[in-house]
C-alpha cells in the first residue's frame, strides 16, 4: 500500500497547545512528524508534552485507520472493474 505523505493539524489542538511553551510545542510538533514519518514512538518527550502528544496521536492512527480502510476499499474496487473489463 503506497504511505501517506500527509497528515492533518486540527484547529482543536489550539486548545492543548496554547498551554505549552513555544519549545514545547516544537517538541510536539517534532513528536509528530517523527512517529507519522518513522512510525516510531518519540521518546524524547517531557511530562506536559508527552500528555499533549498522547491526545494527538490517538487522532493521528484514527485518521491513518480510516486512510488505509479507504485506500483498500479504492484497491478493491480497482480490481473488481478490471476484472469485469477483462471478462468482457
Amino acid at each position: 500500500m503506497k504511505s501517506k505523505n500527509s497528515f492533518v493539524l486540527y484547529h482543536d489542538y489550539w486548545n492543548w497547545f496554547r498551554l505549552l511553551t513555544d519549545e514545547e510545542i516544537g517538541l510536539v510538533i517534532r513528536g509528530i512528524f517523527y512517529y507519522e514519518k518513522e512510525r516510531v514512538f518519540p521518546e524524547f518527550l517531557t511530562d506536559k508534552t508527552l500528555l499533549v502528544f498522547q491526545m494527538i496521536k490517538e487522532v493521528l492512527d484514527r485518521d491513518r485507520t480510516k486512510y488505509e480502510k479507504v485506500c483498500s476499499k479504492n484497491s478493491e474496487n480497482a480490481k473488481l472493474r478490471w476484472q469485469k473489463k477483462e471478462s468482457n
